[in-house]
C-alpha cells in the first residue's frame, strides 16, 4: 500500500524542468511577503514545488526544499542581518542571521523529502497528509530547533484576503498554513511532468484532476464564506464607546538606547512626557509607552533600582510625593537624591497626567522568583521585560512580564549547558556591549482601567498586553485569554522595532498582530518607539495608523486609537479549545512518516547489496 509508484527522476538535460519549477516555488513564496508582499500569491506559491518534487530524487529533493527555503528567507529576513549594533559588530549580527536563515531553510528541505514521498506513494489517500507535513516543518521552529523562531509561516503570507483569514479563529495560523498548502496542492495535482522529456500535462486520473483541486477549491469557497459571515457578526457586536488609547511613538534612535546615552536619554525622557501630556490634553485614558521606554528599569514596585530605601520615602501609602516633579529632592537623612526617570514618571501621572498608563520598563526579579539552583549567582544581573500599569494616582496597579523572549537578544537558549552560554554570551557583548539575562514571565495579568462609557455602567474596562516578540506566537495569546477573570474587551501591544529602521520586519510584525486578533477575536492597540502604531479591529483590519508626512515609521508623534470593542466578547474555539492541538498532530504525522522512509532506504539498500552479491556470484561461476 505504502510501496513507490514508478515515477523515474528526470535525467540528462531534461532536469532542467523540475529545477525551473523549484525555483518558480522560490520566487513566489519571496514575492508573498513583505516587502513585495504581493496579494494571493501565498495560495500557489508552493505548487510548482509540489509538481516538481515526484520528479527529483530523494536526495535532490532536500536540496529542492532548500532553494525554495534560501530566497524565502534570506531576502525577505533580510532586515535581521541590518540590525542596528555597535559599530565594529556587524560581521557578529549578520553571521547571526546567516546561521538563522540558512537553517529555517534546511527545515524546508527536511520537509520537501518528506512531502516526496508521500508523493511519490501507490496509495492516493497519503496525499492529504502533505499540508499537515508541511505544518510541521513550520511548528518546530517553535522549539530550540536551533532557537524558538516562529518567523516568516506561509499563513501570514495572506493577510490580505482578509474574509479567508477568519477561520483562523477556529484553528489558527496554524490551519491557514495547512490551507494554504492543501490550496498549492490542488493546483499541483492538475499536471505533471510526463515521461522522459518531462513534458508538462494535465493529469488523466478523475482522483487528481477533479478530486484534490475540488476539494482545494472547495475550502477556499468555504472558508470566504464563512468569513464574509464572521466579519458581519463581528461588526454587529462592535460598539464605539471604547477607551481612547494614546500610543506614544517617541522614535529613539535604537543606537541611543543599546549605548543607555547619558546625554541624549534624558532629552528623549522629556519627549516621552511632552507626547503624553499632548495625549491627555486630547482625553486620552490610557497613555502607552513602547518596550523599555522608561530607562533604567525599575524595581517591582516602582522605586528606583539600587536606591530603593531612599525612594520609597517619597511614595508613602504608594502615592509619590509632588516634590518628585523637581529634578533633585532632599531625602531624610539631608542628602540631596536625584529624581530617577521611574520616580519623576510617576510624579507626573499622578499630578499633571492624572490619567492611567502602561508603560515598558525592565524590572527587578523578585525573591520568589529566584527559585533556580544554578542561576542564584546571575539572579542580580538578570530582569524582566516588564509592561507596568500606573493608575491615575502614581500607583503601581498591576504588571506583565514578557514570557516568549527573544533567543540571543534576549536570553540564552539552552542556558543550562556552559559551553552553549559561552558562546551566546560573547555573540550578546559583541552585539550590544553586554549579555542580556532577560527572565520569561510567569504571570498572566489581566489589567483594569476605568471606564467612561456608560453603557457599562461604572464596570471598568479589562485588557491584557503583549511585549513585542510575543506577537509572533499564537499560543503566547491563547494562553492570555484562555481562562481570565473576564474575556478582555481589548488588548495592547507595546514594542520597540528600532533595531530594524524601515525595513520590512515592521508589516511582518502587523501581519502577525492581525493575525493575533484573529484567533482571539480581541482589538489591539499597538504602541511602538518607531512604527508601526496602529490599531487593529477583532477582523484583523488595521484601522489608525501613526503617520507623519505620509510615513508611517521612524516618526515621531502621538496616536489617539478607540479600539473597537466588542459588546460580548468571549474565548474562541481556537483559544478555549484547539491551541497548539494541529501543530502537535503535524509533529505526530512526520514522526511516523520518517521512520517509514528511512527503513524504506534500508530496505532499498539491502536490495541493492544483495543483487550486487548475486551477480558476482553468477560473474564467478561464468568465469569458471
Amino acid at each position: 500500500m505504502l510501496k513507490p509508484n514508478d515515477i523515474d527522476p528526470l535525467i540528462g538535460k531534461t532536469r532542467w524542468k523540475a529545477w525551473a519549477m523549484v525555483l518558480l516555488s522560490g520566487l513566489l513564496m519571496t514575492l508573498s511577503q513583505p516587502p513585495a508582499d504581493v496579494p494571493l500569491l501565498g495560495l500557489v506559491a508552493l505548487a510548482p514545488l509540489f509538481i516538481a518534487l515526484p520528479r527529483l530524487t530523494p536526495r535532490a529533493s532536500w536540496l529542492a526544499g532548500f532553494v525554495v527555503g534560501i530566497p524565502y528567507f534570506w531576502i525577505d529576513m533580510w532586515w535581521l542581518g541590518q540590525m542596528v549594533t555597535d559599530p565594529g559588530s556587524e560581521w557578529i549580527v549578520f553571521a547571526m542571521f546567516a546561521f538563522v536563515a540558512t537553517a529555517m531553510a534546511c527545515y524546508y528541505g527536511v520537509s520537501a523529502m518528506c512531502i516526496r514521498w508521500i508523493l511519490t506513494r501507490r496509495a492516493r489517500q497519503t496525499i492529504w497528509l502533505v499540508p499537515l507535513v508541511w505544518l510541521g516543518f513550520e511548528f518546530v521552529h517553535e522549539f530550540n530547533t536551533p532557537a524558538p523562531y516562529p518567523w516568516l509561516p506561509i499563513g501570514t503570507s495572506i493577510v490580505e484576503f482578509t474574509p479567508f483569514i477568519q477561520t483562523a479563529d477556529i484553528w489558527g495560523q496554524y490551519g491557514l498554513s495547512v490551507g494554504l498548502a492543501l490550496t498549492a496542492l490542488g493546483v499541483a495535482s492538475l499536471v505533471h511532468l510526463d515521461g522522459d522529456a518531462g513534458k508538462l500535462r494535465l493529469r488523466r486520473e478523475p482522483f487528481h484532476r477533479f478530486v484534490v483541486p475540488g476539494v482545494a477549491l472547495l475550502f477556499v469557497v468555504a472558508s470566504c464564506v464563512y468569513g464574509y459571515v464572521r466579519i458581519a457578526q463581528i461588526e454587529s457586536r462592535e460598539v464605539d464607546d471604547g477607551p481612547v488609547v494614546a500610543g506614544v511613538q517617541g522614535n529613539l534612535s535604537q543606537e541611543v538606547k543599546v549605548r543607555n546615552d547619558p546625554n541624549r536619554l534624558p532629552n528623549a525622557f522629556v519627549k516621552q512626557l511632552s507626547l503624553s501630556q499632548k495625549a491627555v490634553d486630547n482625553d486620552a485614558e490610557l497613555i502607552c509607552w513602547a518596550e523599555t521606554m522608561l530607562f533604567y528599569g525599575a524595581t517591582r514596585d516602582g522605586l528606583t533600582r539600587g536606591s530603593e530605601d531612599v525612594s520609597a520615602q517619597f511614595f508613602p501609602d504608594g502615592e509619590p510625593d509632588p516634590q518628585l516633579l523637581r529634578s533633585t529632592v532632599t531625602a531624610a537623612n539631608g542628602r540631596t537624591h536625584n529624581v530617577s526617570y521611574v520616580e519623576r514618571l510617576r510624579a507626573k501621572i499622578a499630578y499633571d497626567f492624572k490619567t492611567p498608563a502602561l508603560i515598558g520598563t525592565l524590572t527587578s526579579i523578585p525573591p520568589e522568583d529566584r527559585d533556580v539552583p544554578w542561576k542564584q549567582d546571575t539572579y542580580d544581573l538578570r530582569r524582566y521585560n516588564t509592561a507596568m500599569l500606573f493608575d491615575a494616582e502614581g500607583r503601581v496597579a498591576d504588571s506583565y512580564d514578557k514570557r516568549y523572549l527573544v533567543p540571543g537578544g534576549e536570553y540564552i537558549p539552552i542556558e543550562e549547558m556552559p559551553f552553549i552560554r559561552k558562546i551566546i554570551v560573547e555573540y550578546a557583548e559583541g552585539l550590544q556591549g553586554y549579555a542580556s539575562r532577560v527572565e520569561a514571565g510567569r504571570r498572566l495579568t489581566l489589567f483594569r482601567i476605568p471606564s467612561k462609557a456608560e453603557r457599562l455602567e461604572g464596570r471598568d474596562w479589562a485588557f491584557t498586553s503583549s511585549i513585542c516578540y510575543e506577537y509572533a506566537w499564537p499560543i503566547c495569546y491563547v494562553e492570555l485569554h484562555e481562562k481570565p477573570d473576564r474575556y478582555p474587551d481589548f488588548h495592547v501591544n507595546i514594542s520597540n522595532e528600532g533595531w530594524f529602521k524601515q525595513s520590512a520586519e515592521l508589516d511582518q510584525a502587523v501581519d502577525h498582530c492581525r493575525l493575533r486578533c484573529i484567533e482571539s477575536r480581541v482589538p489591539m492597540v499597538r504602541a511602538t518607539n518607531t512604527g508601526i502604531t496602529c490599531s487593529i479591529d477583532a477582523t484583523g483590519r488595521v484601522h489608525e495608523v501613526l503617520t507623519v508626512d505620509g510615513s508611517d515609521r521612524e516618526v515621531e508623534g502621538v496616536l489617539l486609537m478607540k479600539p473597537r470593542v466588542l459588546r460580548d466578547g468571549a474565548p474562541t474555539i481556537f483559544v478555549s479549545m484547539v491551541g497548539r492541538g494541529l501543530g502537535w498532530l503535524s509533529l505526530a504525522v512526520i514522526l511516523c512518516i520518517m521512520p517509514l522512509m528511512v527503513a524504506g532506504r534500508i530496505t532499498q539498500f539491502v536490495r541493492r547489496r544483495r543483487a550486487k552479491v548475486a551477480e558476482k556470484r553468477v560473474t564467478a561461476k561464468i568465469q569458471k
